[in-house]
């Protein structure tokens, strides 16, 4: 009995350490959300999710996605009535990644901005919203069975436009982007070179068939100008669906294209 009593406060403080890391690493849909706390500059708690495939020997390589702009006012618009952004729930890449053992990172932005006169999600401020992004990819890859010489961005539209800015930025970090109906774009639109010559990161641009216009136009200039560069860039054009969306019958092609700029022959 006297021996019980001594292990008691052990016993309470192993419970107390144990619900907290459960509380600070709970699952969300089968996702790890907000795992490890991130705070940006400007003291704002970013939120995330993880989603780790089943456990291997090996580390895994990290695939981070970026959905395009948001709103729940989009609804009023007749122009984006229906328009959902892509989130990663309709990308297809959740059982795509677990399946071939793929780490799959989505971050949320945390600030908000006009969008067609509604308030919308969508990476902008940019220079608001950068400082946070970087930091959650930073945590996850220092504190997750990630293989830090194979980290890939991924986005549609908005999405796409901050995976560039993210790779031009670090370049030495990521070993290709997936620009999804967007390409390297400035605020005012204009297509922009990659910040060092000679290739740093392989570049996959693609589109839909029913996507608009001048985002095709944007998505095949900023392929040239990535070429001329020196950049290992393929361009995949006229995917389905008839819509401005993520193809996600194509995750299977957009991996193997990523791979493949990239340097892998796997």
């Amino acid at each position: 009995m006297k021996i019980f009593l001594k292990i008691i406060p052990y016993i309470l403080i192993l419970t107390v350490l144990t619900g907290s890391y459960l509380c600070c690493n709970k699952k969300e849909n089968g996702a790890l959300s907000n795992p490890i706390e991130v705070i940006d500059k400007n003291g704002v708690e970013r939120n995330y999710n993880l989603h780790l495939p089943d456990k291997s020997n090996s580390d895994f390589p990290l695939l981070i996605y970026f959905h395009g702009v948001r709103s729940d006012e989009f609804k009023n618009k007749p122009v984006l009535r229906g328009y959902t952004g892509s989130p990663l729930e309709e990308t297809g890449l959740i059982p795509f990644c677990r399946i071939n053992g793929i780490a799959l990172l989505e971050i949320l932005p945390s600030y908000s901005y006009k969008f067609l006169d509604v308030n919308a999600h969508g990476w902008s401020p940019f220079e608001k919203e950068i400082d946070g992004i970087e930091k959650c990819i930073d945590v996850v890859i220092e504190n997750f069975s990630i293989d830090s010489g194979n980290i890939f961005l991924a986005g549609i539209s908005a999405g796409a436009v901050l995976s560039h800015h993210l790779a031009n930025r670090r370049p030495e970090k990521y070993k290709a982007i997936l620009s999804h109906s967007q390409a390297y774009i400035s605020e005012n639109n204009e297509i922009l070179s990659p910040v060092i010559s000679g290739e740093k990161f392989g570049v996959v641009f693609c589109y839909t068939k029913g996507d608009y216009d001048d985002l095709k136009e944007f998505c095949e200039e900023s392929y040239n100008v990535y070429k001329k560069n020196g950049y290992n860039s393929i361009i995949l054009r006229d995917l389905p669906p008839i819509s401005h969306k993520w193809s996600n019958s194509t995750n299977g092609r957009f991996w193997r294209s990523l791979l493949r700029t990239g340097g892998n022959s796997d």
